[in-house]
């Protein structure tokens, strides 16, 4: 089995790989988000004739309620299987999963958030929270050099409904929140959780989102990388 799952592994350093691209600075030309996961529907067959477990069968849920859940013996112990085959660190990992854009030279931290919010309001996106971390960081520690970091949450009302309704256990995504983070440099960085629906294309489980659900999550997805962006490029 492990032999099996270790043939897997080009496949991740490609994903690796692939999410870098989201590390670089946003290009000034303002050419639209050219993201690794545009189709990731499987359209060739696995190497070396890798068979996996098969699915559940399609089930009917009841709207509005939390799914059953696995023991915390059995998490651990699937957990514990696929991080026996996997090659990356914690960073690597936590890269993976966000998309972050470097902020165009000169702009000032503050220029960075107004011209998000700008977004935010031109894109009919409700801005509904906002965390200043670093000030209670100094607050605690008297340590005034501490680099600065924010979250700002944003929100589609109708869409989080919908997804709530789908799978209340989504709630511990939402809002959706938007760092922005000095580095080490005295750069400012704009982040965020890559939640792209369009990786379930590729599942073979039956239990799929609606369509609907599927547009309106992207249509949510790439609501707050313009916002991601146009703080990035400083744009009012």
């Amino acid at each position: 089995m492990l032999r099996n799952i270790a043939t897997l592994l080009p496949a991740l350093f490609a994903a690796l790989v692939l999410s870098a691209h989201a590390d670089e600075p946003v290009k000034q030309d303002k050419s639209p988000s050219k993201l690794p996961s545009q189709d990731l529907r499987q359209t060739t067959p696995l190497p070396y004739n890798i068979q996996f477990p098969p699915t559940r069968p399609a089930e009917e849920h009841v709207p509005n309620t939390v799914h059953p859940s696995i023991s915390a013996e059995a998490r651990a112990n699937a957990v514990s299987s696929m991080m026996a085959v996997n090659p990356f660190s914690l960073r690597d990992m936590i890269a993976m999963m966000a998309v972050k854009y470097q902020a165009k030279e000169g702009l000032k931290y503050d220029e960075v958030v107004e011209a998000m919010k700008v977004k935010a309001n031109e894109i009919n996106f409700k801005f509904v929270g906002h965390n200043p971390l670093w000030k209670d960081i100094i607050a605690i520690t008297g340590q005034t050099e501490t680099p600065r970091v924010e979250f700002f949450s944003f929100c589609d009302a109708l869409v989080a409904r919908e997804i709530l309704d789908y799978s209340l256990e989504f709630a511990i995504f939402l809002p959706c929140r938007v760092a922005v983070v000095e580095d080490a440099y005295k750069k400012i960085w704009v982040m965020t959780l890559d939640w792209d629906v369009r990786w379930l294309d590729a599942s073979p489980n039956p239990n799929k989102i609606t369509g609907k659900m599927r547009e309106n999550s992207i249509l949510v997805r790439d609501a707050i990388d313009k916002i991601m962006r146009a703080g990035a490029l400083g744009e009012f």
